[in-house]
């Protein structure tokens, strides 16, 4: 550790727990070296890596949140800005901006949590500071590559900040780096007390995510019934109080909090029409397929998304999710949300029985469709999960990967994303974005690019 400096943008405004805040009233300062860190500094650390998850150095999240629903079918690309056309046509090139930001972005995040896990596990920082923190830097590094094989697939999985090249791993790999670090951050202890921070519940909610997608559906009902019997969160009836001021709910398990003057949102300037509170610029519409996914009387309707009719301009749909009547973009990205855990719990325990009248699998999905003004359904199937997860979790960063692991109803021998790009003239190597050049200029063990890159 003697030659490295740490990098950490402790200035970001916020705390990690309630009964840590006064360790953190301190002096803000941009690089400190490994040796000079002591107990007290471990804390400030964590500001930087969910400095990183906001916008890091590369503005990561610039749009990052929005690219899963643009990719699939919940938005549509209206302006000018072409980066986001080669998205929304699943024609991505290599050097793509966006796409770039995409792929360094989280290994900024990446990098501080090594420099902090390596203080922590050093034994110098007493038990009762280190657990919250092992906590929440495992989850935020376990987010982070989460977001990589995600888009990406293959990627490097680094541990420190030794400058060598290192090739990718594959994606099986990545994901068990991913649960590991999810199991660590469980291990180490600390509670849920506020959305705004990682908490084993988050640990939990992601890996029931991650198990969801790998096909585990005994371990991914396991963790998504605990983060439900944990009694710590409630589906709302009132689904709008979830994205509206004071943006505070009983649904957030954790969000991304943004204010005014620090790591501003951009999802209501892009997302959202200019007539509507806080304006926006009409850049990203809501593709007409969601719009008649909500069925009558879905009060997620009203609250996700609006239209705004000719003869203003460039008038359609549009996402409402994300407005900050201010316009200054302080308003919270939910993550992970205790609704996701039910539908998580109804797939997979419809998946294990291989029942459309299972007990457990329509309780779960009906506890979420009677909290949003829906009828109970007598009988699933996949494509039912599926279906509420789209309207549930629009704009939430959901819908790709849900699309690219759901068989398609047309051709269940290919996913709903490859018959989504086939529809395009696209093919199944779209399905995964390109690793950018600018990487593989600094990296050429990064080549191959994945299919249809190269």
């Amino acid at each position: 550790m003697k030659n490295k400096i740490i990098f950490a943008a402790l200035a970001i405004g916020l705390t990690i727990f309630s009964s840590c805040e006064k360790q953190l009233d301190v002096n803000p300062v941009s690089a400190v070296a490994p040796e000079a860190v002591g107990p007290a500094d471990a804390p400030k650390l964590l500001n930087g890596i969910y400095d990183a998850l906001q916008s890091g150095n590369t503005s990561f999240y610039y749009l990052s949140y929005a690219t899963e629903d643009l990719s699939a079918d919940n938005l549509v690309y209206r302006a000018t800005f072409f980066q986001h056309g080669e998205i929304d046509n699943n024609a991505i090139l290599t050097n793509n901006v966006l796409v770039a930001r995409y792929f360094i972005g989280p290994y900024a995040i990446i990098q501080r949590a090594n420099d902090l896990l390596e203080i922590l596990n050093s034994g110098a920082v007493p038990d009762a500071t280190k657990k919250p923190l092992l906590t929440q830097t495992y989850f935020l590094r376990a987010y982070a590559y989460y977001r990589l094989v995600t888009l990406f697939g293959p990627v490097p999985i680094v541990f420190n900040r030794d400058v060598v090249k290192v090739p990718r791993k594959s994606q099986d790999e990545v994901y068990n780096q991913i649960i590991a670090d999810l199991k660590a951050s469980i291990d180490a202890g600390t509670d849920f007390t506020d959305a705004k921070f990682a908490s084993i519940q988050a640990s939990k909610a992601l890996l029931a995510r991650v198990y969801l997608i790998r096909k585990n559906y005994p371990l991914a009902k396991q963790y998504a019934d605990e983060v439900i019997n944990s009694g710590k969160f409630q589906v709302t009836s009132n689904y709008a109080s979830i994205f509206t001021t004071p943006y505070v709910s009983t649904e957030h398990i954790f969000k991304l909090n943004f204010t005014a003057t620090e790591a501003q949102q951009s999802l209501d300037f892009f997302l959202q029409h200019p007539s509507m509170p806080g304006g926006g610029r009409a850049e990203l519409p809501v593709d007409q397929s969601l719009v008649n996914a909500y069925e009558a009387g879905d009060t997620r309707k009203a609250a996700s998304i609006q239209e705004v009719l000719a003869p203003t301009a460039n008038p359609g749909w549009y996402c409402k999710k994300y407005q900050d009547p201010s316009g200054n973009g302080a308003l919270p990205f939910s993550i992970l949300r205790i609704s996701e855990m039910y539908l998580i719990s109804g797939e997979a325990q419809f998946m294990i029985s291989n029942s459309g009248t299972d007990a457990v699998a329509l309780s779960r999905i009906n506890d979420v469709r009677t909290k949003r003004g829906l009828g109970a359904l007598a009988t699933v199937s996949l494509q039912s999960f599926i279906r509420e997860r789209r309207v549930e979790l629009a704009f939430e960063g959901t819908r790709w990967t849900d699309m690219k692991r759901a068989p398609s109803t047309t051709n269940p021998a290919k996913s709903m994303a490859t018959v989504f790009l086939e529809a395009k003239g696209r093919t199944i190597n779209d399905e995964l974005y390109p690793i950018p050049q600018d990487a593989i200029t600094t990296n050429d063990l990064l080549l191959p690019n994945n299919p249809g890159y190269n």
